[in-house]
């Protein structure tokens, strides 16, 4: 779906559809259910209160909560990103260089000092490789880095990212870190961009994919483990590789009749066999032989959706948010059964642009 305000609602609030996915992995998908708590957050736009949204579920996705309304970090916020470390610690960025936390689970929201050079930009994605080690990206060029929980930032060559929409960030480990995204070269046509460091942001490289695929717009990164690693975007395209970045293999959903172009808004690997994905136009796809067949799955009700963000929290629950094309009304849909079924879960009057369940736990 690309960039959706940017691109659907020009007079909309400057937002992020995707998304974005980062640090998004959880190895173990079989975990004993008595053993981890199920929360899970979702973000999105301001909605009719003038307030930011923020809900939270403690139980998977059931049931939600909003968190925040009436809190003065929150007034005219769009929220686009959002990494939950544990059940005390969320973090999640937005539009105008907002960047916020909570440690008490979301009872409290407290403003995060941003760098100072980029007050207009809007913050697309948030990655952590540690609770202290956080990664941002975002429009105007935007890669941040802190090794110290937000207390002070590196601010990276905006040149290098060509002042570009940087949509996806995800640290791999501490040192290898990809962003993903796209500019408008000669203000003609957009093009996507790729860059990875890895010695943890001292330098930069580009990556360009072979047979022209940086002419796709790219939205996010996410991986299983340090080998295999995906970077996602438009019209169904994807790149991939497994020897840790050695070499990459160009990929489209197109190429195995899976959809008819649909960009990818989120992808997450649940295994480096295994990986689920959210597109626009009703959208949810899942391969489980790295990518060499998909099955699609039916999200009923609501159909008529772009299908923004995904987070799982085992193999056979997860959650994925969007917004109803014909409302947009923002919506969550929950499955339990591994994708066979989706149920909706929660309708709100405004874009839900992202969704995490709790990493350490």
């Amino acid at each position: 779906m690309k960039y959706i305000p940017y691109y659907f609602l020009l007079t909309a609030i400057f937002i992020i559809a995707i998304i974005s996915c980062n640090k998004d992995d959880d190895s173990n998908i079989n975990q004993d259910d008595t053993a981890v708590k199920k929360y899970v957050w979702a973000v999105g736009m301001q909605d009719s209160t003038g307030y930011g949204l923020i809900l939270f579920s403690d139980d998977g996705g059931n049931k939600w909560v909003r968190q925040g309304e009436g809190s003065d970090v929150l007034k005219g916020v769009t929220l686009n990103d959002v990494y939950a470390v544990d059940e005390n610690t969320v973090w999640t960025v937005g539009n105008n260089n907002t960047i916020l936390k909570t440690t008490d689970g979301g009872n409290n929201w407290v403003k995060v000092t941003p760098p100072t050079g980029f007050l207009s930009a809007n913050l697309a994605s948030i990655s952590l490789d540690s609770s202290d080690n956080i990664w941002i990206s975002g429009s105007q060029g935007v890669v941040y880095n802190s090794t110290n929980g937000g207390i002070s930032w590196t601010v990276f060559d905006a040149v290098f990212f060509h002042h570009g929409l940087m949509q996806g960030i995800y640290a791999v480990n501490s040192n290898v870190v990809y962003v993903a995204g796209s500019y408008l070269p000669g203000k003609v046509n957009e093009k996507g961009f790729i860059a990875v460091t890895t010695d943890g942001g001292q330098s930069w490289d580009s990556i360009v994919p072979e047979n022209n695929f940086n002419r796709n717009l790219w939205i996010g990164v996410t991986s299983a483990n340090d080998e295999n690693i995906i970077i996602y975007g438009g019209r169904s395209h994807y790149l991939h590789t497994n020897d840790g970045g050695q070499t990459w293999h160009n990929d489209s959903l197109l190429n195995t009749g899976g959809t008819d172009g649909a960009d990818i808004n989120c992808l997450k690997m649940l295994s480096p066999q295994t990986w689920w994905g959210a597109f626009d136009y009703d959208g949810i796809y899942l391969t489980q032989d790295n990518g060499l067949s998909w099955i699609k799955q039916t999200s009923t009700p609501p159909l008529g959706m772009w299908l923004i963000g995904l987070d799982y929290y085992n193999s056979d629950l997860a959650v994925i948010v969007g917004v109803e094309t014909s409302s947009l009304f923002g919506k969550i849909i929950q499955t339990t059964d591994g994708g066979n079924h989706w149920e909706l879960k929660q309708t709100w009057d405004t874009w839900i642009n992202k969704v995490s369940y709790i990493k350490n736990r």
